[in-house]
């Protein structure tokens, strides 16, 4: 484990805190929403009764997930409204695929099928708008799905640093076939494609096992950290590389609170969870507090330090402040965790607390 609090709550820190806060209650929440809205509608617009109850379920069942991804529109010094419709956009299209992965796994041959080269054709502009594939496979139905890929093109077009971002985005989101693998119901095929994807995709990285590799890229944050940065001007080539580096570590970390929380549900459904690949949960729960604490740690390096801080800190808040979290026999785990992401996650756990009771937000 790292020494020492990696997160304190300095004035710089509260400073950075307060002003990333005031930027999403006055703007950021409204303008989810009416995004939101927006989508809601075109979903509901879907005339096959099947594919529309799937989107809209996949926009409730995703929904604290866009507010996550939303929160890196935090990162830019100035607002940038493009972004944020971008981020809503993107993490809806993630989320479609989710709930399309998921049933296609519960299907006869237990094997989810294609969807996240979908992720890469969202963020490539150089590639031709693919309407042709989504509705050969969708028919008339699928122009929502071609909606949710032309805004995300058309807002990574207003980026000002897209072109510099351009190859970090396109290694992301083929990393992020990650995300289909981890639907595949059988086991022993899961794993091998697993270790074989992160061989291929993942060389040179170094301090995570292949499974905690392959569970952090399912989520695409580091995406979604480029992405936020290609609408400042003055990031770098090497600011984009950092940043993308050291979000492999958190979105490492996202994957394994995640299971953290829904460690119980899984156990009891046999669902796939990444603390299956350890020996025994306490090993897992502590594996998570040093990925977390090795994130935080990394994004300590990076330029705005401050604002990264306060997306990682709020990650780990949301989950450690669940339900489940707050279990009676997860409590030592849960305060384990608590420390190792630093005084600011600690400060905004009961702040998202407060936030779960209040918007109905859930990860459980």
């Amino acid at each position: 484990m790292i020494a020492g609090d990696l997160a304190p709550v300095t004035t710089h820190q509260l400073r950075a805190l307060t002003l990333s806060a005031g930027r999403e209650l006055i703007w950021g929440l409204c303008e989810v929403k009416a995004e939101l809205l927006q989508w809601r509608t075109r979903a509901g617009a879907i005339v096959d009764p099947c594919t529309r109850d799937h989107a809209l379920a996949a926009m409730d069942e995703g929904r604290v997930l866009v507010d996550g991804a939303a929160l890196f529109w935090i990162l830019p010094p100035r607002r940038h409204r493009e972004l944020l419709r971008l981020l809503v956009a993107f993490q809806t299209l993630l989320n479609f695929f989710d709930l399309a992965l998921e049933r296609e796994a519960r299907g006869p041959g237990r094997r989810p099928g294609s969807w996240m080269w979908l992720a890469c054709e969202a963020l490539d502009l150089s590639r031709p708008p693919p309407h042709r594939e989504i509705k050969a496979r969708l028919g008339d139905d699928g122009a929502y799905l071609s909606a949710l890929v032309m805004a995300c093109r058309g807002g990574c077009a207003t980026l000002p640093n897209y072109q510099h971002a351009r190859g970090l985005l396109i290694r992301e989101a083929t990393r992020s076939r990650a995300f289909e693998i981890e639907h595949d119901r059988d086991a022993l095929r899961r794993s091998a494609t697993m270790q074989a994807h992160v061989a291929q995709h993942f060389r040179g990285v170094t301090g995570m096992t292949w499974w905690e590799l392959v569970g952090g890229a399912s989520a695409l944050l580091t995406a979604m950290v480029v992405l936020a940065l290609a609408a400042d001007e003055a990031t770098t080539p090497d600011d984009f590389l950092r940043a993308a580096d050291a979000y492999v570590w958190v979105a490492s970390a996202a994957a394994l609170l995640d299971s953290y929380v829904d460690r119980p549900v899984d156990a009891s459904s046999g669902s796939h969870n990444w603390f299956d690949y350890y020996p025994t949960d306490g090993l897992a729960a502590r594996r998570a507090a040093e990925l977390l604490q090795g994130a935080m740690s990394q994004i300590s390096a990076l330029r705005n330090a401050e604002r990264h801080v306060v997306i990682v800190a709020s990650m780990a808040a949301l989950a450690l402040s669940s339900d489940t979290a707050r279990r009676t026999d997860m409590r030592a785990a849960t305060a384990t965790m608590a420390r190792s992401g630093g005084g600011t996650t600690r400060l905004l756990i009961p702040v998202l607390r407060g936030w779960r009771m209040a918007y109905r937000r859930t990860l459980d």
